[in-house]
């Protein structure tokens, strides 16, 4: 005859092991949400691209951020920009390329001087941006090299931004500091989103203990769970703050050599492009908050099966 005890404590461990694999599925789905635009965003980041993806991007990119005058109006304008601000003095260049040998020689030097490491990751990340910045998908300052890159076809009017940038990175110490911080976010990801998120997932916020009775752990671990969403979004404010500054940087920098209307639509080129970047840091942090929330109710579900 099976002891009473016998049935208690086999219930007990099936039902502690029927816990820990709905809590692992329950994270597993949760991790997933979470995790999914990051992942996107990185594979983005990295993906070499067909000539009909690279020009799909290119055209999206032209339809954001169209054009306000000629590259030849661009370049004497950037050129004297440099002059006049002192950023030339400092080591900043104007480094135009595009698909000629010339181009392309002078784009790879730059992305050589900015890319000291050698391994499998480097060298992926090099061909993606020599195919982006070749065929005008994108324009950036190189912060090691103090290079102004933009394509001579495509995007040149994002130059002003760039020199934004380039402000930034060589002026007083919060500007400095700011663009630091933004590292933060590699590629539009956030370090701090995984951390968060695994936080969430695989803490239990006791909602019946008095919080006199808990420690200063278990208070923190509580606040990341309750807060993810929100400190994941907080992580992007240097980012956002950054390129925010580089537009009006640019913009200021361009009053002098545009027309009012050519300045009035080089801000709404500039507001969407910083709305892409704020669309990104929406979209992680609500997919951070997302994911631990179904991994609550699925644990919640399931708990209240096995109580009933």
């Amino acid at each position: 005859m099976v002891s009473i005890s016998s049935n208690v404590s086999n219930n007990n461990r099936t039902s502690s092991v029927r816990n820990k694999a709905v809590a692992v599925g329950a994270g597993v789905v949760g991790a997933g949400i979470g995790m999914a635009m990051p992942c996107m965003t990185l594979k983005d980041s990295f993906t070499i691209q067909s000539q009909t993806g690279i020009d799909s991007a290119k055209k999206f990119m032209q339809m954001l951020m169209p054009e306000v005058e000629t590259f030849e109006s661009a370049s004497k304008n950037a050129k004297a920009i440099l002059e006049e601000t002192g950023l030339g003095a400092k080591g900043v260049k104007f480094s135009p390329v595009d698909k000629t040998t010339e181009g392309m020689r002078t784009l790879e030097g730059v992305i050589d001087a900015n890319m000291t490491s050698k391994n499998s990751v480097a060298q992926r990340l090099k061909k993606v941006y020599t195919q982006m910045f070749g065929e005008g998908a994108n324009a950036a300052y190189f912060t090691n090299s103090k290079d102004v890159v933009v394509n001579k076809n495509s995007l040149y009017s994002s130059v002003y931004h760039e020199l934004g940038h380039a402000k930034n990175a060589n002026g007083n110490f919060f500007t400095k500091s700011l663009q630091k911080a933004r590292n933060i976010t590699p590629f539009g990801v956030s370090l701090v989103a995984p951390v968060v998120l695994a936080v969430g997932l695989f803490h239990k916020v006791d909602k019946n203990k008095p919080q006199e009775e808990k420690g200063k752990l278990e208070k923190t671990l509580d606040f990341v769970s309750n807060n993810a969403g929100k400190l994941t979004l907080a992580s992007y404010v240097p980012m956002l703050a950054e390129e925010g500054l580089a537009s009006f940087n640019g913009i200021n920098m361009a009053k002098k050599y545009l027309s009012p209307d050519q300045l009035g639509k080089l801000k709404g080129n500039y507001l969407k492009a910083w709305g892409t970047y704020a669309a990104t840091a929406g979209l992680v942090a609500g997919g951070v908050a997302l994911g631990i929330k179904v991994a609550n109710v699925i644990k919640d579900k399931c708990s209240a099966k096995q109580t009933a």
